[in-house]
């Protein structure tokens, strides 16, 4: 952390800063979009499953709160690292920065959703209009984030790529993360526990085709077809380290799929298959370490 500091006390890299703040709220905001999804697309409604759903409305709303949490910490890093100072001399410029800047009016309207996204998930009654709701919201901060980032520089093509491509990975992030919950309760053994790994199953196969087609749009929007960028370029070495990491990830889900699947009704395969998604959630949260990196970091050309 230290190495973060410039001698006199400020942030000498605030990119590098906003990226580390940027982690947890973009984590927070795919997350929550992809289990109220879970909810709605995943799992039985009124199933003998209502445990898991208690659990995962209870993490949606530790989630939204995350999310509105580090929202401000998000607009003063940002505002930093435009300004190229500390985040104590970001403080009085950033009021200005919100009213004049493509920026600001982003994170402006982004703000009342990240407030009302919060409130929703303390509605007291879980409903399928509830999660609708979150759903919603969540799919609007996610176009909002893609007007603000290198995507805007290459057309709406690229933005409405952009959006797809983190919907995709909050769709099968909150797949991944329902069907540990499921699974933390013992309630694999369930018949309805079945339909839901099935589910799980072809939204992550829809998830990987989504995140390879609008992925390669995006790379080559920001690298071109020139192997010096992809090799030499930070961004380009970054995205080759995040596409290394998916694609071990998506040899994971394809052995699930095709191998243990099968078999679930098998105490040991259901046993492998749970290990199996642990790994991939793990790696996921590489990939998105990766890919905050690589959304802060300049494209090669």
């Amino acid at each position: 952390m230290m190495g973060t500091m410039s001698h006199a006390g400020g942030m000498a890299d605030p990119f590098g800063i906003r990226a580390w703040c940027e982690m947890p709220f973009l984590t927070a905001l795919l997350l929550v979009f992809g289990l109220a999804a879970f909810a709605l697309m995943i799992l039985p409604p009124q199933s003998e499953l209502e445990s898991a759903a208690a659990q995962i409305w209870t993490a949606m709303r530790v989630l939204a709160m995350v999310a509105l949490m580090m929202a401000p910490l998000q607009v003063l890093t940002g505002v930093a690292s435009m300004a190229g100072t500390t985040l104590v001399d970001a403080l009085p410029l950033a009021a200005e920065v919100l009213r004049q800047t493509h920026f600001g009016k982003v994170w402006v309207a982004s703000a009342p959703l990240l407030l009302a996204m919060a409130a929703a998930t303390w509605i007291p009654r879980r409903s399928r209009s509830r999660a609708w709701l979150i759903a919603l919201i969540g799919a609007a901060l996610l176009m909002l984030r893609a007007f603000a980032s290198h995507a805007v520089d290459f057309g709406t093509p690229a933005i409405v790529l952009y959006v797809v491509h983190e919907g995709g990975a909050a769709l099968w992030g909150g797949a991944l993360l329902g069907l540990l919950f499921v699974a933390r309760r013992g309630e694999l053994e369930r018949p309805a526990a079945a339909l839901v790994v099935q589910r799980v199953s072809r939204l992550a196969g829809w998830c990987v085709a989504l995140l390879v087609a609008s992925g390669v749009y995006i790379a080559y929007c920001c690298l071109g077809l020139s192997l010096d960028h992809l090799l030499y370029s930070a961004y380009g070495r970054t995205l080759v380290a995040k596409v290394t990491v998916f694609a071990v990830i998506a040899a994971l889900g394809g052995y699930n799929r095709y191998w243990l699947m099968p078999q679930f009704s098998a105490a040991s395969a259901r046993s492998h298959l749970m290990r199996s998604v642990r790994i991939e959630c793990c790696l996921m949260a590489g990939v998105l370490v990766l890919a905050v990196l690589l959304a802060n970091t300049p494209p090669a050309h």
